[in-house]
């Protein structure tokens, strides 16, 4: 297995640092590895405290790791005194680490001061030579070339004179730039490259830096170049502000695994509704007790908030042939309002996340337990167990029946007692 190692400090607020750092080596299947250099203590509004690790206790841990684990990269974060940056630099040359990422961290998202002033000197002497590629953000960037960077020509002119520090690579992020473009410059002494997303309208992008260079760090541990590994770092760097996570009252922190999470529900979502539906079908009886327009079994991921979160399956059958149960793709049109119905009671109760309409029959309504359901209403307490609710509708005579559950397995398992009980074999 790939192995890379983060040399930073520990966010005590989750979203930066080594935390995010072993969080994104996971998201992208690459065993990580650690050394902490500072212990702060930080939340999304700021950092209130920094514990600096002595210099020869960081010494201690990368030589306690690297003299074990074959590590194929690395990068470091946070290392904020000159005796820590010398003690990184010293191990660095001694065990011939060669894919090395260097992230200047110097400022956290709040403004926080991260890094003494006199270790610039050092980091540019010591560390900058040895690095495959250095990361600085514009603020950064600006501190290693001593003007301010506001354009992207002024990166590109950044990007050169920092390449004569000694690094290989120079990638310059444009997350600070104006306009509605993420660009980034990466310089190799020679070529110019430019990568560029569409920025993002969100405060959430705590640990945005130490995300997108532990991600080509990984990238380099599986054997990408620097260029291939920075343009799939750039992609992933992006999702994961894209699923950034609204938590605390300041920036919120960026989500190495959002994107993953993303995927890996939707596989456990289809298979959940296709178990499901192979219940449903082996007891002919629940076609009997399913709406005779678009039945569908519908499920929600764990604590949206969003309609765009539930994914409905579309059960079809033959009336004169019950044992013939198809399964097809639910409209968006016709199941907005279960849908809609669904999050609300999902909002009532977290806990339940499927939900089937069941035809409207008198004997079943009266096991039914009557609620009303308004926008942002959720004073009504639901069961965490499955439940048989019935919503009267204003302007129609009918109420609806809906039949939910904590999953779709479970919804097709009390469907398919309704059916025993009320319907013929």
């Amino acid at each position: 297995m790939f192995a890379a190692l983060t040399i930073a400090g520990s966010d005590s607020g989750g979203g930066a640092g080594i935390q995010t750092d072993l969080k994104t080596f996971t998201a992208l299947n690459v065993y990580g590895t650690s050394v902490i250099t500072a212990l702060t203590a930080q939340n999304t509004k700021g950092v209130q405290g920094i514990h600096t690790v002595p210099a020869d206790f960081v010494s201690c841990q990368l030589e306690s790791v690297l003299s074990d684990i074959p590590v194929q990269a690395a990068k470091t974060g946070m290392l904020g005194e000159a005796d820590i940056i010398h003690a990184v630099a010293q191990q660095v040359k001694k065990f011939q680490l060669e894919k090395l990422v260097v992230d200047p961290v110097m400022v956290a998202e709040s403004g926080d001061r991260l890094f003494k002033t006199e270790a610039v000197e050092t980091l540019i002497k010591e560390l900058l030579p040895l690095a495959l590629i250095v990361t600085p953000n514009l603020p950064e960037a600006s501190v290693l070339v001593g003007s301010k960077i506001e354009t992207v020509p002024e990166m590109i002119a950044a990007a050169k004179k920092i390449i004569s520090y000694g690094p290989r690579y120079v990638l310059i992020k444009g997350g600070h730039l104006n306009g509605e473009e993420m660009v980034d410059i990466l310089h190799d002494g020679e070529n110019i490259y430019r990568f560029s997303e569409k920025k993002l309208q969100t405060i959430h992008t705590h640990g945005s830096g130490c995300t997108y260079a532990a991600a080509i760090a990984a990238n380099l541990a599986k054997g990408f170049s620097p260029i291939q590994a920075v343009k799939i770092s750039k992609r992933f760097i992006t999702n994961a502000i894209l699923h950034g996570i609204s938590v605390g009252g300041g920036y919120g922190p960026t989500n190495p695994i959002g994107a993953l999470m993303a995927e890996v529900n939707s596989f456990r979502t289809a298979a959940a509704l296709s178990e499901a539906l192979t219940i449903i079908k082996k007891e002919n009886a629940c076609a009997e007790l399913l709406v005779e327009s678009n039945p569908r079994l519908f499920y929600c991921a764990e604590d949206t908030q969003s309609v765009k979160d539930i994914s409905s399956q579309f059960i079809s059958f033959e009336p004169k042939q019950h044992q013939r149960i198809k399964i097809s793709a639910a409209s968006e049109e016709n199941s907005s309002l279960l849908a809609n119905l669904l999050l609300e009671i999902h909002k009532k109760n977290p806990v339940l996340r499927a939900m089937v309409q069941v035809k409207y029959l008198p004997e079943i309504a009266s096991k039914a337990a009557t609620i009303k359901f308004k926008t942002q209403d959720h004073t009504t307490s639901l069961p965490d167990g499955p439940i048989l609710l019935q919503l009267q509708r204003a302007g129609k005579a009918e109420p609806i029946l809906l039949l939910c559950a904590s999953t779709p397995q479970d919804a097709a398992e009390e469907l398919v007692k309704l059916a025993k009980t009320f319907c013929r074999a």
